[in-house]
């Protein structure tokens, strides 16, 4: 992905984040067609919510990058809890995109210097027709913004719940990404993964990534005995 170089950091979208790896389920399906042809959106902005591991972050980032890869805009992935760290006046460089995905909204919410910022930041994607993709744990009438048109600016678009998958679904996406990594991962092992940690789908996503790693590098299969040392459960 090509960054201007006025940018100040260059977040790079996670190879392993795809619509193809997304699993969808019969709730979250209207979602993820939109976001599939998302170039041909019309409205600025669209606002997703979700809980934290219903597949925000996964999805913004294969929007990315299906759009970078295709060609048709050039996209910008933006974690907020991340760039805080350059302050409100990083968004003044961004409105030559043609599409900006913002992660973790509702951390800057009740910020004023922030929402300031962002409330112009909109304003000039509007005029420059800079499509906005926005995630966040709360729908924005469930946000408590310091600045009420910041408010009313975020719910100009289309507003959508990320539902979070049930527990079928998540032992299928812990399937999924484990053959992706060509990782041999029996029933057992999965649903012992699955009772001893947190039901955060991006968490036990993370523990199968790292199962991956530790059983290539101790030349070990995955067995419940080895999982549970590895990882220190009791």
């Amino acid at each position: 992905m090509n960054f201007s170089p006025q940018l100040p950091f260059d977040f790079s979208v996670s190879k392993d984040f795809t619509f193809s790896n997304f699993l969808t389920s019969n709730k979250n399906a209207e979602l993820v067609s939109l976001l599939e042809k998302f170039e041909t959106y019309q409205e600025v902005v669209a606002f997703i919510w979700g809980k934290k591991g219903a597949g925000k972050s996964h999805i913004l980032q294969a929007i990315c990058r299906a759009t970078e890869e295709a060609g048709a805009l050039q996209a910008l992935y933006l974690p907020l809890q991340k760039i805080k760290i350059f302050g409100p006046e990083v968004f003044k460089s961004l409105h030559h995109m043609d599409l900006i995905c913002l992660d973790d909204f509702d951390c800057i919410v009740g910020e004023k210097e922030w929402e300031e910022s962002l409330f112009e930041f909109f304003n000039r994607c509007r005029e420059e027709g800079v499509k906005l993709l926005v995630s966040s744990e709360n729908s924005p009438r469930g946000l408590n913004f310091d600045l009420q048109d910041l408010a009313s600016r975020m719910s100009w678009g289309v507003i959508y719940q990320l539902h979070e998958l049930n527990d079928d679904e998540k032992m299928t996406a812990l399937d999924l990404r484990a053959k992706e990594r060509h990782l041999p991962l029996s029933e057992e092992v999965m649903l012992y993964i699955y009772n001893r940690h947190s039901r955060d789908l991006q968490s036990l996503l993370e523990v199968v990534d790292r199962l991956d790693q530790l059983s290539l590098a101790e030349k070990r299969r995955l067995t419940i005995p080895f999982v549970r040392k590895v990882m220190g459960w009791k």
